[in-house]
């Protein structure tokens, strides 16, 4: 039996909804802007895909999304869609900015390239931008997506095409994708799911003391090695060594590494 699935997405400037567009040609299935998504609509699906634009690492319309978590994690498959090229660290950074902590260990996370045009950018956004730009500008030092990001500043940029998406479409066929290529689930036996949410009533029941131990022991509970080394930090990004004018403080309303998609 085809699997049913329904793509729940958040599209600022037509971007994702063209992604959307492909999966459905795909795939086949039904879609809902999250704005518009209600409990009822979720029984009725085997899996269900959320997929939205980024502002830095955090998805658009994800903090609605997370309030559904509770019912279908075991379920449900994220992407985000950027500005600039896929980089083999995107999916986790996503992941650990977007999902719910209580739930990012059970649902994979992908990142696909999307697209950017300032003219297309509200005044707001074009505020936000330019800030941007001006912090890149006056960093000591600047990487690939910041160089990335000042080109498409002068040249829109469009990426959005099939072949983005491809991992993200496999998976969704059950087929069989390499871990490298996206962030994949970290807990997935039965066994272990009900062991770490007893953990966790555990631990939201303990003394103030116990309750720290605990939360530092399920947070790092089957930890990924993609964002760990062997003496538990960070690996750094391949693509700089110093902080870049992307990891400054940034206005809120920022559309960094993709917001325009």
């Amino acid at each position: 039996m085809k699997t049913k699935l329904l793509v729940v997405f958040c599209s600022k400037h037509g971007y994702v909804k063209r992604y959307v567009d492909i999966i459905g040609n795909e795939l086949g299935c039904d879609a809902v802007p999250v704005e518009k998504l209600a409990d009822s609509m979720l029984a009725a699906y085997d899996r269900i895909l959320y997929i939205g634009s980024l502002r830095g690492d955090e998805i658009n319309g994800m903090k609605k999304f997370n309030g559904y978590l509770d019912a279908i994690y075991g379920k449900t498959v994220v992407c985000g869609v950027g500005l600039t090229p896929f980089r083999h660290y995107m999916p986790r950074r996503i992941k650990e900015a977007s999902i719910s902590v209580t739930y990012e260990k059970f649902i994979p996370v992908f990142y696909a390239q999307g697209g950017f045009d300032v003219d297309e950018l509200s005044r707001t956004e074009k505020f936000s931008v330019a800030w941007r730009a001006r912090q890149i500008k006056s960093a000591s030092l600047i990487n690939d997506d910041d160089t990335f990001f000042m080109n498409a500043m002068s040249a829109p940029v469009d990426e959005v095409k099939k072949a983005n998406i491809k991992p993200l479409l496999e998976y969704l066929e059950g087929k069989e994708v390499d871990a490298k290529l996206y962030s994949p689930p970290e807990i997935t036996d039965p066994d272990e799911i009900k062991q770490f949410f007893a953990e966790q009533e555990e631990a939201a029941k303990a003394p103030d003391d116990k309750k720290r131990a605990l939360k530092k022991k399920l947070k790092g509970k089957l930890g990924s090695s993609d964002t760990q080394s062997d003496d538990g930090k960070r690996p750094e990004d391949p693509t700089q060594t110093e902080v870049s004018a992307a990891e400054e403080k940034m206005p809120e309303e920022t559309p960094s590494d993709g917001n325009n998609v």
